[in-house]
């Protein structure tokens, strides 16, 4: 997919270009590790902190895949309008900054002008979902597998937010 140069970039662009990195405050430490293989493909995102690079940004999600180096490509898609609005994409260079457990990530945008660190600090057993954050952890979101979890699930997950530690008051749902 070609990156859609004039459109700000949904979930990690968004979290890149709302935050100076802060040494004041550091994310929990990731939970457990990722396996490479189960963590590609397609996450939606349920839950977010809001910025300002993700205004009119719906139904966002991620598709996470490897490259023949075996590095990581992740191409973002956001809607504009509404859940059902046009999709803007960018094509993300992501590079693993702990090899092993696969936790801790950098993300490329435009051309590298941009870059922003941000960890998965938990996930499901079976990978249905993840709670990932910025490494200051102030901007925490929520992502599955499925859009639409249930209300019960979303409230779980909210909760879980809180017990790592992480803001989880202001965390809005990516769809309306």
């Amino acid at each position: 997919m070609r990156p859609d140069r004039h459109a700000p970039a949904p979930l990690l662009a968004g979290l890149a270009l709302a935050l100076a990195a802060s040494a004041a405050a550091e994310a929990p430490e990731p939970r457990r590790p990722l396996d490479k293989e189960r963590f590609v493909g397609r996450w939606h995102e349920i839950l977010r902190t809001p910025n300002a690079a993700q205004r009119d940004c719906h139904a966002a999600s991620q598709v996470w895949r490897r490259d023949e180096g075996g590095r990581y490509r992740v191409v973002q898609t956001c809607r504009r309008g509404g859940p059902d609005g046009s999709a803007r994409n960018i094509d993300t260079a992501v590079r693993v900054l702990n090899p092993g457990e696969n936790t801790k990530f950098e993300a490329n945008f435009f051309g590298g002008l941009v870059r922003q660190r941000y960890w998965v600090v938990d996930r499901a057993d079976d990978y249905s979902w993840m709670i990932a954050t910025t490494t200051d952890g102030r901007f925490p979101a929520v992502l599955a597998r499925h859009p639409d979890l249930p209300a019960a699930e979303v409230e779980r997950l909210r909760r879980r937010v809180a017990e790592l530690g992480l803001p989880a008051a202001g965390l809005t749902p990516s769809r309306p």
